[in-house]
């Protein structure tokens, strides 16, 4: 008995389960060198609280990282599972990042492989474009000017609603910036195909005459979905299906039959619907079967238009 007083005495605690934890209040060690002033006692609020803000430091979910180029690390693992979480999160992150390497790597190969050697890619605005120095350096290299001038501008709609609720990824052009360009001066016998929409179509036929070309025929699109079914799109009245390119011819170019053939490609293109505004493929082998090994020229072109033995021309190349 004597031996458990002396215990008791040694080591007293107060437990207080009110709250179904327990929660210690005041320790007290018997000590030879023990006095009341130096006493200890422990404030049960200030416990209390500081144990909410470990529960809420537990319980709180950190925020996802997004595309960072590091993993923060709020304390160093202290456990066996924390750090191969922590090493999990990292070996993620490293093949992430590999895996957009190689992406990036293959995305500007491919960029890289648009432009032909004998392509001829010209960025700029065709607002800004030096026209008579390209008609001056063409008649030096080829001493002829082009054979077929292709364009498909950015038109731009009057309505209140221009694109009728679809994003538009380019600028648009007003009419009358396209119509200062001077086509005229680039060709003297040969073939013009303007791509247009339904808006523009009489815009379009004046632009024509105005640039001393004369209408003869128009192309037509029909866009399919990769089932071969009609890929029906939008529109004001009637959900547009289709495309249109008007074709006009400046000077005589029956003069040489050999150069500019006829009867060789229908005046329908039925192809798998492409991006926005990208046109088919199918329209540059109708140019080039109309005028092989001709001089082409492309107004209004993007990176997917640059193709082999033809000049091409846009502020997004």
């Amino acid at each position: 008995m004597q031996s458990e007083d002396n215990l008791k005495k040694q080591s007293k605690l107060v437990i207080d389960n009110s709250d179904e934890e327990e929660i210690c209040k005041k320790v007290k060690l018997e000590d030879p060198s023990y006095s009341e002033e130096e006493e200890e006692v422990v404030d049960v609020e200030e416990l209390e609280e500081s144990e909410e803000e470990e529960k809420g430091k537990k319980n709180k979910k950190q925020e996802p990282i997004e595309d960072v180029d590091y993993i923060y690390v709020d304390k160093l693992p202290n456990s066996e599972a924390m750090l191969r979480d922590l090493k999990k999160q990292v070996e993620q992150r490293i093949k992430y990042y590999k895996m957009k390497y190689i992406q990036e790597y293959q995305e500007n190969h491919a960029k890289q492989s648009f432009v032909h050697n004998d392509a001829i890619p010209i960025c700029t605005d065709v607002r800004l474009m030096d026209f008579q120095k390209l008609r001056d350096e063409q008649l030096k290299i080829a001493g002829q000017l082009f054979d077929v001038i292709m364009m498909d501008p950015p038109w731009q709609l009057s309505s209140s609603q221009p694109s009728r609720g679809v994003a538009i990824a380019y600028s648009s052009l007003a009419d009358e910036n396209i119509s200062k360009m001077p086509i005229e001066s680039l060709q003297e016998n040969g073939i013009i195909l303007i791509w247009t929409i339904n808006a523009k179509y009489k815009v379009t036929c004046k632009l024509i005459e105005q640039w001393g070309y004369k209408l003869i025929d128009e192309i037509i699109w029909c866009k399919k979905t990769v089932n071969g079914k009609i890929a029906k799109g939008h529109g004001f009245y009637l959900q547009h299906a289709k495309e249109n390119c008007l074709v006009g011819v400046k000077g005589n170019i029956n003069l040489d039959p050999n150069r500019f053939r006829k009867g060789v490609a229908s005046d329908i293109i039925f192809s798998e619907r492409r991006g926005q505004s990208q046109k088919p493929e199918e329209i540059y082998q109708y140019v080039e079967q109309l005028v092989p090994n001709g001089y082409y020229l492309e107004i209004f072109g993007r990176r997917n238009n640059v193709r082999k033995n033809w000049v091409t021309i846009g502020n997004e190349l």
